[in-house]
């Protein structure tokens, strides 16, 4: 961000965004192409939504995400290939896409940003047992999700250097996305709020392209935005869910898959902090943002080591009682019928805690970390 951006940001933003969201309802809403469907089924109704978008069902092939991935099994999701045309479809039972119109007004003045948040195209309602449900359409998104990308890699030291890139451009996307709707965007970091702001981001729901851009899919949690979000409280979770969470990159095991990404966090902290707090507050504050920021990412960590040593205990002596009560069934004797315990994790402990944490965290910080009791 250069300074003549920074002082927009300062001294535009503050009243700009307050009369744009006052006055979204009265400016005409982007094309969002809407209807009623008639089929039942998933299916058939995403055929005909195919359908009423001008393509023949005779060219085109409806995939179910499902069975391509089964971690996309909980939901009805589909893929239409059309040629050089694809589709991504979605039901749900609330109009997602409609409630998304607010931020595509907002957007049409960030053609950048706008190209990163995938946007709707239709959304129809059908009738299923009785209850409302709604089809949207959106573009096909090629690529990985961040989610897939990390589990194919193999060799974490051997893709430091790609996966810092990937996480710069996150945080900078971030700080863009953030900064484009600042409410008093001359206040301190820790005050900073933003009614632009996805609130459920996680690595399913950023997909890096082949041109290694990264677009959020996720619209659902842009929706319904009665007043802005604290940018520092998003940020915290989006980097801990991004970074740590839900992959083999989880921190708090002591695992061998776990030690083997430990060298490849620090590089991956450092870009997508670096980029989010230049991006967001400018270079000249970049550096004391992000010291705040590390300190705030350490104390949720901390609290989270100490919630999941809990619950692992909690459902260690939750199967000791099982256990016993099988075993007095059984009259003193451990039946065969027993399931084979589940494999409890090994957190790590508070003094393997505080090596990683200033492993990861140590050259960020201005101060010494204060590591929580």
């Amino acid at each position: 961000m250069d300074k003549q951006r920074e002082k927009g940001v300062a001294t535009g933003l503050m009243g700009w965004v307050t009369v744009l969201w006052l006055s979204l309802m009265s400016v005409p809403a982007p094309a969002l192409i809407t209807g009623q469907l008639e089929k039942g089924t998933p299916r058939d109704a995403a055929w005909e939504l195919v359908e009423k978008l001008g393509y023949q069902s005779a060219s085109c092939d409806l995939v179910l995400l499902g069975e391509e991935d089964a971690r996309l099994a909980y939901a009805e999701f589909f893929r239409a290939d059309c040629g050089q045309a694809q589709l991504f479809l979605k039901f749900d039972n609330k109009p997602a896409a409609q409630a998304f119109l607010p931020m595509m007004r907002l957007l049409e003045n960030e053609p950048a940003l706008s190209a990163a948040i995938v946007q709707p195209i239709a959304e129809f309602s059908v009738t299923r047992e009785g209850e409302r449900h709604y089809c949207s359409a959106y573009p096909w998104v090629a690529g990985d999700t961040l989610e897939a990308l990390l589990d194919k890699v193999r060799e974490p030291e051997q893709e430091a250097e790609y996966l810092a890139g990937i996480y710069y451009k996150i945080g900078q996307l971030l700080g863009e996305m953030h900064g484009a709707s600042l409410v008093n965007a001359d206040k301190p970091l820790a005050e900073l709020q933003s009614y632009l702001v996805q609130r459920d981001l996680h690595r399913a729901n950023l997909k890096i392209t082949p041109d290694n851009s990264i677009v959020i899919l996720d619209i659902d949690s842009f929706t319904g935005r009665q007043k802005p979000v604290s940018v520092q409280k998003v940020f915290v979770k989006d980097f801990i869910a991004l970074v740590f969470f839900g992959g083999p990159a989880f921190f708090f095991m002591d695992e061998p898959p776990s030690l083997s990404w430990l060298t490849v966090l620090p590089p991956v902290a450092e870009a997508m902090m670096t980029a989010y707090c230049e991006t967001l507050m400018g270079k000249d504050q970049a550096a004391a943002c992000v010291s705040e920021m590390v300190e705030k990412i350490v104390t949720k960590l901390w609290w989270w080591r100490q919630f999941m040593k809990e619950y692992f205990k909690n459902g260690e002596e939750e199967r000791k009682l099982e256990k016993d009560k099988q075993n007095r069934v059984d009259g003193g004797t451990t039946s065969t019928a027993v399931k084979k315990e589940e494999e409890i994790p090994t957190i790590v402990t508070k003094e393997e805690l505080e090596r990683r944490l200033e492993m990861v965290f140590g050259p960020l910080r201005s101060s010494f970390l204060n590591f929580p009791e």
